[in-house]
């Protein structure tokens, strides 16, 4: 079990870390999101192994972690300009198609290569990593989460480094849905495992589909469907469709005292 001391400790490092990424790479940069979304998913590992009132102070921490990342993505929407050739269908929330012209000259040759790797989510059984580790993720238009099983490292998906290719080929995630290539929702997962799956943190990051906030839902959703995973074990982070006002600079990280009296709360 981890004590209150540890607790407090964990969340003292990664505070400290947060603020030095802040300090030399700036409040909105991507080493800050990266230091942010280990600090998420260590947390949520965290919990797991916490008495009740360490999960306490482990939750309070999670939810302000989301809404920090939340708040830097909310400052990074999908880009203007030509938009994916995709459509807008139907549904709540919507279902997403990817044009069949564009996927078969850019991706059909290559997507026969990694279709055994495929896998919807409650047939998934993922190894437990030592450091985040995220996966490339779907939400299909029958409301099924389908993974690609190969692993990547929480830096090199943040980062933009180590791109998967097959056959001299991007994978990208139409490339999960090749029969339809409809979606209600798209981007990167990691699993939370302690004797199976009891959590999932994911966002909607998606370039090629672009889904709007409101496909947190369908995430949610595929996640109760076929793991029975409470709605509050399952973190999920949105994009903006398109660029948003200008808003203040982020907070700065405050300052923790370890005599700090830890409250309860939880966030879905």
């Amino acid at each position: 079990m981890i004590l209150e001391d540890d607790v407090r400790q964990l969340i003292a490092r990664f505070d400290g870390l947060e603020r030095d990424y802040t300090a030399r790479y700036g409040p909105t940069s991507q080493a800050r999101v990266f230091v942010l979304m280990e600090q998420l998913v260590t947390l949520r590992f965290a919990a797991l192994e916490a008495g009740p009132r360490g999960a306490g102070m482990l939750q309070d921490q999670r939810r302000d972690v989301v809404a920090r990342i939340q708040g830097l993505y909310d400052r990074s929407p999908f880009p203007e300009g030509p938009p994916p050739p995709v459509r807008v269908l139907d549904g709540h929330p919507p279902i997403i198609e990817f044009d069949r012209d564009a996927y078969t000259e850019k991706y059909a040759s290559a997507a026969k290569s990694i279709r055994q790797d495929i896998i919807f989510l409650e047939e998934w059984e993922p190894e437990q990593q030592t450091r985040p580790t995220a996966y490339m993720y779907v939400v299909d238009d029958t409301g099924r989460l389908r993974v690609w099983t190969r692993a990547f490292r929480m830096s090199d998906l943040i980062l933009g480094r180590n791109r998967a290719e097959v056959s001299g080929v991007p994978v990208a995630h139409p490339m999960l849905v090749p029969e339809r290539l409809r979606v209600r929702a798209a981007g990167e997962i990691t699993p939370i495992i302690s004797d199976g799956i009891t959590g999932v943190v994911a966002n909607l990051k998606s370039g090629h589909f672009r889904p709007a906030p409101a496909a947190a839902s369908a995430v949610r959703d595929a996640c109760a469907r076929a793991l029975g995973l409470d709605p509050s074990v399952c973190d999920v982070l949105t994009v903006p469709a398109v660029p948003v006002a200008p808003t203040p600079p982020m907070p700065s990280v405050p300052a923790r005292t370890p005599a700090a009296t830890p409250s309860t709360g939880d966030h879905a």
